[in-house]
């Protein structure tokens, strides 16, 4: 699944994500939720459904990948926030993404393989 133009719309789309919207989706989300972020250090933060990582948050860009079976909910819990781009995934590890090199090398942390990746992946090439 090529998420080129995903990302491209969450790059260019709200300058006050990171700074005030973040925060406001994490608050919304913390009541549903687990989620620990070091906001000094790092860029995404993990949610999880009691021992399960069900999403990844990014702290830059409103983008957001999520299971598929937890999106709607996920959605509804957000739906006043209106520009978040969601990836929804059947899970987060299959490697089956994939994105432009030119969008995503001038955005995020290197990533060995574009082709075919997974959420966790992205996660995991971008957490700090």
């Amino acid at each position: 699944m090529d998420i080129t133009e995903t990302l491209r719309t969450a790059v260019h789309s709200n300058n006050y994500w990171k700074h005030s919207d973040f925060s406001s989706v994490m608050e919304v989300l913390s009541f549903h939720y687990d989620i620990n972020i070091e906001m000094d250090t790092e860029k995404i933060t993990a949610l999880h459904l009691g021992n399960k990582t069900i999403g990844y948050i990014c702290l830059n860009y409103p983008l957001i990948f999520i299971e598929s079976q937890y999106a709607l909910q996920v959605k509804n819990l957000l739906h006043t926030f209106q520009d978040i781009e969601y990836i929804m995934v059947n899970t987060l590890s299959n490697p089956y993404l994939s994105v432009d090199p030119d969008i995503y090398n001038t955005y995020f942390d290197f990533m060995e393989n574009l082709n075919a990746f997974s959420a966790e992946d992205f996660y995991f090439y971008n957490v700090n």
